[in-house]
């Protein structure tokens, strides 16, 4: 279960652009330093959301990984 504060986007079984389209939406609703998990099973995903974050300089807290095969975590930056 994720805490109150973590918005969840599940897009897997969406291509890309779909799953990076969606994620662009929640951060801009987020608050700063809100956390959004991510669901994606797009291959495509394991470039788009890195390069998205570096780019928009959000924090991409988590990958992938086993046990979270296709779980995104990313943070919302504030800017100043």
């Amino acid at each position: 279960m994720l805490p109150d504060d973590v918005l969840l986007i599940d897009a897997r079984g969406l291509k890309c652009p779909e799953p990076l389209t969606l994620l662009r939406n929640a951060v801009r609703q987020a608050d700063v330093g809100q956390e959004i998990t991510l669901l994606s099973d797009d291959p495509v995903s394991l470039r788009d959301i890195p390069a998205f974050c570096s780019f928009m300089q959000h924090v991409l807290v988590s990958l992938p990984h086993e046990g979270h095969e296709h779980e995104f975590i990313v943070k919302k930056k504030g800017f100043s």
